[in-house]
Parts: structure tokens; sequence; C-alpha cells
């Protein structure tokens, strides 16, 4: 994972369906650096708004009850200095979305939390897992302004 980049001015998260892992992305994104960069979130196609997600960020005190999810193609603007995906496919389509820009794009490949028992007590602990391993990513790969 390396050294920490200079935090960009904007950033976009894209995942399948924009209902669990860019959602929760854009939610701690804001949290955690409020307005000193824009952040959005897309998905490859568009899902519905996910109960379980909206449980575990309220949890961290991010409320994501507004969220309505959308698609790469209902983006208005695409000028985003850094785009993170979720899987090697979002990546894949962020890639073809911004090839003639200077956007940066990465993938952090994260599981699907509804992947595996359909119980919801292993169902909401797989969630908090990938919440706070993307928490944990970001605060990580960004370089935090000094407190003023």
């Amino acid at each position: 994972m390396g050294k920490s980049i200079p935090l960009p001015s904007s950033i976009l998260f894209v995942c399948y369906l924009n209902s669990i892992r860019s959602p929760m992305a854009e939610g701690l994104m804001k949290k955690r650096f409020g307005r000193d960069i824009y952040v959005q979130s897309a998905g490859m196609a568009s899902g519905h708004l996910d109960d379980i997600m909206v449980s575990v960020m309220a949890e961290k005190g991010v409320d994501m009850s507004a969220h309505h999810a959308r698609t790469l193609g209902d983006l208005g603007d695409t000028n985003f200095d850094h785009v993170i995906a979720f899987t090697d496919a979002a990546g894949e389509a962020a890639k073809a979305v911004f090839e003639d820009s200077d956007t940066t794009v990465e993938v952090w490949s994260i599981p699907d939390p509804t992947t595996g028992s359909l119980d919801v007590r292993a169902m909401m602990n797989n969630y908090r897992a990938v919440r706070d391993y993307i928490d944990n990513r970001l605060a990580r790969h960004f370089e935090q302004k000094p407190a003023k």
C-alpha cells in the first residue's frame, strides 16, 4: 500500500451497483475530509438503497439514508482528479470513461459483503469489516492536513 498521496481536489468511488462499497467510501471520505474535497460515487449499474449499509454507516455517525444510486453514465461531471474502483470490472469501466483525461484510476479489490452466509448477524459483520477496511485504507492512502 505504500506511502500516502496528497489529497486530490475531487474523487469518485465506483463499484458495481453504487449501493454498498462506493457509497460507504463516499460517506467516509466526506466525514474524514469534509469540504476539503469534492466526493461522489457511482456504479456500473444502478442498485437500490441498501438498509444494512445505511445501518453500519450510522454506527460511525455517517447518515447515508438519502443516498440515491447512480451509474457512471448518470454523472454530469466527469472532471475527477482521482477514481477508486472496488472491483476489476468497475476499474475497467472507469478507465474507459476517463481514458482521455488526466484522471488517475486505481482499483482496490474489496469483496462484496453480501456473499457468504445469509445470517443477519454474519452479514452485518461482513458490512462492518468492509466499512472499516475502506475507512482505514482511506486514512492511510491520503495525506491528512495538519490540525489548525
